[in-house]
């Protein structure tokens, strides 16, 4: 009985005692999403560097760099009419191949494609590359993974993940 009442007696003790509060424990690391920037931002490089190597290969076209991850040069320009703007119907004509020259999906196989801008899904590239042609314009565009097929590659496992391509574009039609 005395034990029980001791122990009851130092329960109360240290159960009234001033409780403090714990400070958050800094491991000091990197944080997971620290750690996938800086991989992303590894594997952009080494995608930009392959580009970089391919468009010093062609030496007949000169590429404009979009600022939105991809590079483009004009195959045939039209310099009068309009460019298409969000929720323009589309038709257009793509084929897309690796950056080694390994057909990937010719455009015949491909078939005319409709696109309604900005308001249907397609890769990020093909999204903001038809927004620059105008119509009839054939442009040869190097996507990064980040705006085509990224780290999942294709549906049908024919595009790698991480994988940059290129795709000539032809914009047939533009429709309001």
């Amino acid at each position: 009985m005395k034990i029980n009442i001791i122990f009851i007696i130092g329960v109360l003790l240290f159960s009234c005692s001033e409780s403090k509060s714990r400070k958050p424990v800094n491991h000091g690391g990197v944080s997971a999403l620290e750690k996938t920037v800086a991989i992303n931002k590894l594997l952009f490089a080494n995608e930009e560097k392959k580009m970089q190597a391919y468009m010093v290969l062609d030496t007949i076209h000169t590429y404009i760099n979009s600022k939105k991850g991809f590079w483009y040069t004009y195959i045939s320009k039209n310099k009068k009419g309009a460019k298409p703007v969000t929720g323009n119907k589309v038709v257009f004509e793509q084929d897309i191949v690796a950056l080694d020259g390994t057909i990937l999906y010719a455009k015949n196989t491909l078939g005319l494609r409709n696109y309604v801008v900005d308001k249907e899904h397609v890769i990020k590239g093909v999204k903001e590359g038809i927004k620059i042609m105008r119509e009839g314009e054939v442009v040869k565009f190097l996507f990064s993974s980040f705006v085509s097929y990224r780290m999942n590659g294709d549906s049908a496992r024919v595009i790698d993940s991480n994988e940059p391509i290129i795709s000539t574009i032809k914009l047939i039609k533009i429709n309001n």
